[in-house]
């Protein structure tokens, strides 16, 4: 009794993968080999085969004449959809008053901007820094862009919307690739004077830093009072690493500057640092370039 119940158990866990499996097809040899019963099996499975195959081809028919119905009403949607949004594409050109040559110059420029863009991915973060100008530029250009009349057409709101996100990674990957010093450049305009321009909220925002400006020009600025209109100068941003030596420094004077320690009583600190070129901090020379530590 009981292997007759193992046996039952075993047939019906067993029927569901049978009933999924597909039939395996004899070949005429192996069908010769069968005995009458077993025959009887084999044509009853293709059968049952043969009916669910024909169900499945019905099926499929009628599910592909839904299918088609179904395409046919969105073609009929979408003509009606495309003949009103060209409808209202030619009222927005018209109103803007732009020709197709200058949307075609908006278009020309967009794939300018794409394909630089794409040229700076490859670059280390020390080359994108030193193109920030140009890449200043190209945003500033891009921005003069957007403005135009003929940039307000439908036909590129998809690709400023991917242009600005590639520009707001552009400036992200240019703000992490910033060094800690650095120096920007500034173009001496009529009536500036060093405090002046120590003072402006781009600069420092501060007119008594004008001497950091002044020791980061000596080399072309001889007297501080004296500037000359298109003089391109440099304009410190952070902390300096290096330090030229300038006739009558010394090293307590140099920690001094707010740009190395702004605490004279710092000087040991740059005079280990320079130990093997610095043989008595009491004598320094001009030109000597030296180290600044930084914790």
């Amino acid at each position: 009794m009981k292997k007759y119940i193992m046996l039952t158990l075993i047939v019906l866990l067993a029927l569901p993968a049978f009933l999924q499996a597909s039939v395996e097809y004899l070949s005429e040899e192996d069908y010769k080999e069968l005995k009458k019963e077993e025959r009887l099996n084999y044509w009853n499975r293709l059968e049952s085969e043969l009916a669910t195959l024909q169900q499945r081809k019905a099926d499929a028919i009628a599910d592909s004449a839904e299918y088609a119905k179904r395409i046919e009403d969105l073609k009929a949607k979408k003509s009606t959809y495309t003949k009103e949004y060209n409808k209202i594409y030619q009222e927005i050109i018209a109103s803007l008053n732009i020709s197709k040559s200058e949307i075609a110059s908006v278009m020309n420029k967009i794939n300018y901007f794409n394909k630089t863009i794409s040229n700076w991915d490859n670059l280390s973060d020390k080359e994108l820094w030193n193109a920030k100008k140009t890449i200043r530029s190209l945003v500033t250009e891009y921005n003069e862009l957007k403005e135009t009349k003929a940039a307000k057409a439908p036909d590129f709101r998809d690709n400023f919307s991917d242009l600005d996100n590639k520009i707001a990674n552009l400036e992200a990957n240019l703000q992490a690739a910033k060094p800690k010093y650095y120096e920007d450049d500034y173009t001496v305009a009529e009536g500036d004077g060093l405090a002046k321009i120590a003072g402006y909220s781009f600069i420092y925002d501060d007119v008594s830093k004008w001497p950091i400006i002044y020791r980061a020009n000596r080399d072309i600025i001889k007297d501080p009072n004296v500037l000359k209109v298109d003089q391109v100068i440099k304009i410190p941003r952070g902390l300096p690493y290096t330090w030229k030596v300038y006739k009558g420094e010394c090293l307590w004077r140099i920690a001094s500057y707010p740009e190395v320690y702004g605490d004279a009583v710092k000087w040991p600190l740059i005079y280990r640092a320079n130990k093997d070129q610095i043989k008595d901090p009491d004598l320094i020379y001009p030109n000597q370039v030296l180290e600044i530590p930084r914790d």
